[in-house]
């Protein structure tokens, strides 16, 4: 029996396949129709990387304090439930370390807001150099845990009333439900759906924007029907947590609904 990964593992493991040789490789087999050939692939490439590695000094074109980075490429595709050797990888350069922060570091900042903003301006420069980094690249470059890389992304974006660009966010992936939440905000606020494309913090799609309006247009007539939430997400076949988030904005803008809904009614006291 296979001994479960640990939280580590899960982790940083994933990373290590963050590698030139692997964007190579994903190219030979998905571009050039290597898919049944990728020992084959996998030979050349690494030649190919070796004659690279003889004629390029990567480290001329870093100043001191920025790093090479793999990102994911932002390319369109949510590349969900892909081993990253299987997507798209782009280099991207990062600072690191600013001046502006050991002007803040000196001054006396706190070291916890120089943190959080060292994380989103990585996240914002990954972006804009056509790169997404997910929550575990900055645990790994920041040595800073998981769940405080999270905790100070959702912080930012709560105070700074923004969507920072790390994987999830970009690509809907796992469990972010950032961009419908965004988009179903928007829509309440009165904005009509090509006004949200524009306005979304991360671009999308026209058809993409309707099909998040349609499906919370459909919740709002399950409600108003006296569905409960956990038979919402099986009619509807979205998750629960969408459902969940979008409770507080149907509470804010059709109280109503959730008013004549049973499931909602707070329980009578004993006489």
């Amino acid at each position: 029996m296979l001994k479960p990964r640990t939280d580590r593992q899960e982790t940083y493991e994933p990373l290590r396949d963050k590698t030139l040789f692997n964007v190579l490789r994903q190219q030979f087999v998905a571009e050039f129709g290597y898919a049944n050939k990728v020992i084959f692939a996998e030979a050349m490439i690494g030649r190919i990387l070796q004659t690279i590695e003889a004629f390029v000094q990567p480290t001329a074109l870093l100043k001191p304090g920025q790093l090479l980075w793999m990102a994911v490429a932002h390319d369109g595709q949510k590349h969900a439930h892909q081993p990253l050797q299987e997507i798209p990888q782009t280099p991207v350069i990062l600072d690191l370390v600013t001046d502006a922060e050991l002007r803040a570091l000196a001054a006396g900042q706190a070291f916890d807001e120089v943190r959080q903003q060292r994380l989103a301006r990585l996240l914002r420069q990954a972006f804009a150099q056509g790169g997404v980094l997910a929550q575990n690249d900055l645990a790994a470059i920041t040595l800073t845990h998981r769940k405080q890389v999270s905790q100070a992304i959702r912080h930012i974006q709560e105070t700074e009333h923004c969507i920072l660009p790390y994987r999830g966010s970009v690509q809907d992936i796992g469990a972010t439900l950032t961009h419908k939440v965004e988009t179903i905000r928007l829509f309440e606020a009165g904005y009509l759906e090509p006004e949200i494309c524009r306005r979304l913090s991360v671009p999308h799609d026209l058809e993409s924007v309707e099909n998040y309006v349609q499906t919370y247009k459909n919740v709002l007539k399950l409600l108003e029907r006296g569905f409960a939430p956990r038979e919402v997400s099986g009619i509807l076949a979205i998750s629960e947590p969408l459902v969940a988030a979008y409770i507080p904005i149907i509470r804010e803008h059709h109280p109503d609904i959730l008013a004549r809904n049973p499931h909602f009614q707070e329980p009578s006291s004993p006489s």
